[in-house]
């Protein structure tokens, strides 16, 4: 196998494998038809070099935009599909299966949506959001420094709207998107949510947003995440999103630990393809192959439910799950997937991300927990 191209990873043929057409309404298909064609022709044969240079991620998230991608979870009423979240599941999977980079970006726009549409009453969405359905203006997202004690942004109520202070210590699509809503706590805990310029900028005020260089990730470089230093950033009414209430963040964790299953699924999907044009690797392929489809069928089988919280073992699940098909594909593929523009490479730092993203305390405990149950069978 050439380490330096990626095999086509769409689909493998099993007839228990769904996907996100296998569940849209009619008035859906086309466009995730056109998704995609467009990933297994055009995304999948360059995954490796979309995950190292920004021009082709940014040229890849701006063509799913105009394709459709944003419309698909969003309400009629907004001007979307509304799609229910088996087919937005699937469809996450296949970003992810295709390019861990382009579908974490594509995560970040969705994320931002998701916030606006909670606030269509806000002038920002009043303004923005016929724009953003269209993926013809891209925005980014940053919350979760909401997990750390004490939070690093704070917003303080002024005459003139919010005052924001503080760090933002994770912000990704630099380059790839123009702005970017922050959330910050106000006194009462209640969370304000901001949008600003995804720039350096200093206001006439003496407001500045400071944006750093982009960070040396290990995984998904070219999705551009730096940190940012807001120094008495004056929000002004009209940029003002919303303000939802101190349990947001803890509510929205629940909600998208088993819908943030997908991504890994499609991680360890990937692997299993790696597996699977191994002659020397059956063994693996086919022990691999039934857990992934018994964990399928439990994830598909709580979709519908509402946030227990045995969801976390599921995501945990998914997870280790990537991880483990990932190594498993990296010991078959020999020293050559040690090359960075190695699939396999690609493939094992994507699962790392995994592993750390959206990380809140039930999703850290269950992944301890499974290691100390796998350290247990042994």
């Amino acid at each position: 196998m050439n380490p330096t191209l990626p095999v086509l990873i769409w689909p493998i043929p099993d007839h228990t494998m769904m996907n996100a057409l296998d569940f849209a309404d009619p008035e859906a298909q086309p466009i995730l038809t056109e998704i995609q064609t467009y990933l297994n022709s055009f995304v999948s044969p360059i995954a490796n070099r979309i995950d190292q240079q920004k021009t082709l991620l940014s040229e890849s998230l701006q063509t799913l935009g105009n394709l459709g991608i944003f419309r698909l979870g969003v309400p009629k009423a907004q001007g979307g599909l509304g799609c229910d979240r088996r087919t937005l599941w699937h469809l996450s999977l296949q970003l992810a299966q295709t390019s861990g980079a382009l579908a974490f970006l594509v995560a970040q726009h969705q994320s931002a949506l998701g916030i606006l549409l909670e606030h269509t009453e806000g002038n920002v969405a009043q303004t923005y959001l016929a724009d953003l359905v269209k993926g013809q203006v891209l925005i980014g997202v940053s919350f979760s420094h909401l997990r750390h004690n004490p939070v690093d942004l704070q917003a303080q109520p002024t005459s003139k709207g919010y005052r924001l202070q503080g760090m933002l210590p994770w912000l990704s699509g630099f380059q790839h998107m123009t702005m970017f809503v922050a959330a910050a706590p106000l006194p009462d805990q209640r969370i304000l949510f901001a949008l600003m310029p995804f720039i350096n900028a200093q206001q006439a005020s003496g407001g500045i947003l400071h944006l750093s260089l982009p960070l040396p990730l290990a995984a998904v470089p070219s999705t551009q995440t730096v940190q940012a230093e807001v120094v008495n950033w004056l929000v002004p009414p009209e940029d003002v999103v919303g303000i939802s209430g101190a349990d947001w963040i803890a509510l929205r964790d629940r909600q998208q630990l088993l819908r943030s299953s997908a991504a890994p699924m499609g991680c360890a999907r990937a692997s299993l393809q790696i597996l699977a044009e191994r002659a020397d690797a059956k063994n693996l392929y086919h022990h691999f192959r039934d857990r992934w489809h018994r964990l399928y069928d439990q994830i598909q089988g709580e979709l519908e439910n509402l946030n227990p919280p045995y969801h976390a073992q599921l995501r945990a699940a998914a997870i280790h799950l990537a991880i483990q098909t990932s190594q498993a594909a990296l010991i078959a593929s020999g020293g050559s997937a040690l090359v960075l523009s190695h699939t396999v490479q690609r493939l094992y730092r994507e699962a790392m991300l995994y592993t750390v993203s959206g990380l809140n305390a039930p999703l850290r405990h269950a992944l301890m927990e499974g290691l100390l149950l796998e350290g247990h069978r042994h």
